[in-house]
């Protein structure tokens, strides 16, 4: 480490720790909330690659000695594998093939740790790129389960492409430079690509959020279509009202039987206005009665009511099933008039 650069390495390294710590924080309230294990993963991930850069910031200060340099190689690979394996758990399981290949790359990095240890071999770019094979072929793994990550382009699976690219590109190179301050500038750019894979990960889990509740979303109002499919088509009339008998729906069939628009009825009209006496505080303690109801042309008839009282979240409503009843001689009363 150059010595004059060392206060700009130590600020370079705190600001990219604090980044990164930021992004695990989030992605643990993330986990907190949809409980996907992928997430606990990647925060392992990024606690890593804290963990690694206090061992660079380490091996910078005490560059004669070797432990914090290899332990710095070991904590570059670290983070990288348990991100990969954080995106396998995104739609898939770590199965035995997987095992197998992160068992290899292990033992590849333990070789190339061997061999800086006790090969008499010359310092040269080649070596260093020996030394580096394992780093190298574990950030390309990283690439290709990025591209697989997801069916849609989205600005997470983006971002997590292009920072895999990177962080690939960048390790391809890092052994051909000697170290100097483009070095460094070139090393730091490797920190934050790390970065915006966690950002990434932050970024995906708010898509699948927006297309868990688009979908919830989409259900819910085939499932309303339907209901109202049936309402409108059943034999008898069905309104809800809440709970003190304001009316919230309304049907084709209650439009047909009494005039109203669903405009004019709903959130304005009071159960008690259809009827001809008042039938709230009479009858509210019957499951079911007869009762006699008006249109909005001042035509009545008479109705058997079937009452149930429901309860939701959001309070209290009540259920009218209202079925027309024969007139003396066998007539079925007249539907309601014209819109008014």
């Amino acid at each position: 480490m150059i010595d004059q650069s060392l206060n700009f390495f130590a600020l370079a390294i705190g600001f990219v720790a604090f980044l990164d710590i930021m992004v695990v924080i989030a992605l643990w309230l993330s986990y907190l909330t949809a409980q996907r294990e992928y997430l606990r993963i990647a925060c392992f991930a990024g606690i890593l690659e804290v963990v690694r850069q206090g061992v660079d910031f380490m091996a910078g200060i005490v560059a004669e000695t070797p432990t914090w340099y290899l332990l710095g190689q070991v904590f570059q690979f670290g983070p990288t594998l348990v991100f990969i394996a954080a995106l396998l758990l995104i739609y898939e399981t770590v199965t035995k093939r997987y095992y197998w290949i992160f068992a290899a790359l292990g033992a590849g990095l333990l070789a190339s740790l061997a061999i800086q240890l006790v090969s008499a071999l010359p310092e040269n770019v080649g070596r260093t790129y020996l030394e580096a094979v394992p780093l190298i072929v574990l950030t390309g793994l990283l690439l290709w389960r990025a591209i697989r990550t997801g069916n849609n382009f989205t600005p997470g699976k983006l971002i997590l492409v292009l920072a895999s690219l990177i962080m690939l590109l960048i390790r391809c190179v890092l052994p051909a430079l000697e170290v100097d301050d483009f070095y460094l500038l070139i090393y730091y750019m490797e920190y934050l690509s790390f970065t915006l894979l966690l950002v990434a990960l932050v970024l995906y889990e708010l898509e699948f959020s927006k297309q868990q509740v688009g979908a919830l979303l989409a259900e819910r109002i085939q499932s309303e279509q339907e209901l109202q499919f049936i309402v409108d088509n059943s034999l008898d009339v069905i309104l809800v009202t809440d709970n003190v008998g304001l009316l919230q729906s309304w049907s084709a069939k209650a439009r047909e039987l009494f005039g109203y628009t669903q405009d004019q009825a709903v959130g304005k009209i009071y159960m008690d206005d259809l009827f001809v006496s008042n039938f709230w505080d009479q009858n509210m303690g019957d499951d079911e009665v007869q009762a006699k109801m008006e249109s909005i042309d001042g035509k009545s008839f008479h109705v058997d009511v079937r009452v149930r009282e429901v309860g939701r979240a959001d309070g209290t409503y009540r259920l009218f099933v209202l079925r027309l009843v024969e007139q003396p001689g066998g007539a079925m009363p007249k539907k309601g008039g014209k819109d008014k």
